[in-house]
């Protein structure tokens, strides 16, 4: 997998043991510092040719590995007002697909990473993990989090927003210290009364500070900081020197860093030390697994190479309590997410629809998350409902979904009501264009079930897709004494918009149980 990180890409080329047990056996990186580029909101031109430059590389190393691919990106790139320019952009020279992955969820896969690589048993574990944009903090038991935050505040933007450009001085220190407490406060009154029994950090942070304490103590160097311990007391002797020298040279000489460490390591520390003193943590024991590794365990996840399908559950979970939160009524939810599903899998077996899928696994467990979210909308107003899903839905923390995955769920919502998707180069409405025929298939499906679940009660005992020329006929037997007006009206309406959206002539048959054809 690939981590575009925002100080820097990240290769690692894992396998997977009998075990479940995930080991990097190759890796690579590019120091891009992506968030020191970005002015004004804007990825540079120059930056969309390095990282070409970057990837290709990585590319080339992964493919004598013959391994496939995943890229993910993270805070930098997804605040970035040309994100979606610069995903076409990789795509299209490098030929990888990348995913932008929303802070609470980097949060979950990063302490994914941490607590299958450092052994916890049933003890609760909080990671911290301090990027070059953002800092994500989670708290959780093996692979279930019980909080989860991402904070857009890392070590390389502080550095740019309050030295880089304004000198290092005592007095921007000082200005740097106070905005990380006030940002990591709200922390502290969340995990209130928590009981955290462990507490790691990941990331160049934690790997450059577990070396410069392991040189304090023992004046030799730290080869493997993996499972580094070291206390509170040690932390605050380390940023304590660190304010005191400030200047990166100083630093970098100091403790013989890189230059490119040196120069932000400080704001990183500041960070930690902060949320050490706010939680009262005693020590921290560093890991150097991470986002990467836990990416790649939800990968193996979602292919179904692990014991047990919990990337499956989490996602099916997720949606379930944004449900409840929205108070949509579960048994309707079900009811709908069944039948759409249900439709898909007549559809799917015929080439017309399987092209118009990405990936028929996939799709159809985005389709099951928006039909059961369907009304969620209805949740600010019924009028105009479906746009209000959309929003609700983009701007939620789906666990288990990355950015586009969620966007494609809400736009699956959204155009299930109404005219159906159109192409459109509108920025309110990312994805849409590379999803096009995707989003028309799933919402059609959804619209369908809307269609015959008019009167709130499931009638349809079975269906069944058929075709004939360029006409698909969906042939329906209903439970024994239902009648059907409301529905069969529903679907006169849809009709058009149906065949617009498929791209096809689409019919309707409903018969009852043991009538006769």
């Amino acid at each position: 997998m690939i981590d575009l990180g925002s100080n820097t890409f990240h290769l690692a080329i894992t396998s997977l043991d009998e075990a479940g047990q995930i080991h990097v056996i190759d890796s690579q990186k590019e120091n891009m510092r992506m968030a020191e580029a970005i002015e004004e909101g804007m990825i540079p031109e120059k930056q969309f040719e390095r990282a070409t430059e970057a990837l290709l590389a990585m590319k080339s190393i992964g493919q004598s590995y013959k391994g496939e691919f995943r890229v993910v990106a993270t805070q930098a790139i997804r605040a970035a007002h040309n994100r979606l320019a610069f995903i076409d952009h990789i795509q299209r020279t490098t030929g990888l697909k990348m995913e932008i992955i929303d802070g609470v969820e980097e949060a979950r896969l990063s302490f994914l990473g941490v607590s299958q690589s450092l052994s916890f048993g049933t003890e609760n574990l909080l990671s911290v993990d301090i990027g070059g944009a953002s800092t994500e903090i989670a708290v959780g038991r093996g692979a279930d989090c019980t909080y989860l935050s991402s904070l857009k505040m890392g070590a390389l933007l502080l550095s740019k927003t309050y030295f880089f450009d304004k000198g290092h001085t005592p007095d921007q220190l000082e200005e740097l210290r106070q905005y990380v407490e006030a940002r990591l406060t709200p922390i502290q009154v969340d995990l209130f009364g928590a009981s955290v029994q462990n507490a790691s950090a990941t990331s160049g942070t934690a790997k450059a500070l577990a070396r410069m304490i392991h040189q304090d103590r023992t004046k030799g160097n730290l080869d493997d900081p993996h499972g580094f311990r070291f206390t509170a007391a040690e932390l605050y002797a380390v940023e304590q020197e660190l304010g005191k020298l400030l200047h990166p040279d100083r630093i970098a000489v100091r403790w013989g860093l890189d230059s490119k460490r040196a120069d932000i390591v400080l704001s990183g520390c500041v960070i930690l030390a902060t949320l050490t003193r706010l939680l009262q943590i005693p020590n921290w024991i560093v890991s150097t697994s991470g986002l990467r590794e836990g990416v790649a365990l939800d990968t193996y996840e979602r292919k179904g190479l692990l014991p047990r399908a919990h990337w499956q559950d989490l996602r099916w979970q997720s949606v379930v309590g944004f449900a409840g939160k929205l108070r949509l009524d579960p048994a309707f939810a079900a009811q709908t997410s069944d039948l759409a599903v249900r439709i898909f899998d007549e559809l799917i077996p015929f080439p017309a629809f399987t092209e118009m899928s990405n990936d028929a696994r996939l799709d159809r467990d985005l389709l099951l998350a928006a039909a059961y979210l369907l009304e969620a909308g209805k949740f600010i107003n019924f009028t105009s409902y479906h746009r209000h899903s959309y929003y609700l839905i983009t701007e939620s923390n789906l666990l288990g979904y990355t950015q586009e995955e969620k966007n494609l769920i809400a736009l699956i919502n959204r155009y299930a009501r109404k005219s159906p998707a159109k192409s459109s180069k509108s920025d309110s409405l990312p994805y849409l264009d590379r999803n096009l025929s995707r989003v028309n298939l799933l919402s059609s499906c959804l619209r369908i079930a809307r269609c015959l679940l008019r009167t709130r009660q499931m009638k349809i005992q079975t269906l069944k897709i058929t075709k004939q020329g360029g006409t698909y006929t969906l042939r329906m037997t209903t439970t024994h004494g239902s009648r059907m007006d409301a529905e069969k009206l529903a679907l006169k309406k849809e009709a058009k918009n149906l065949e617009k959206a498929l791209d096809c002539g689409f019919d309707f048959q409903i018969e009852t149980a043991g009538s006769k054809p």
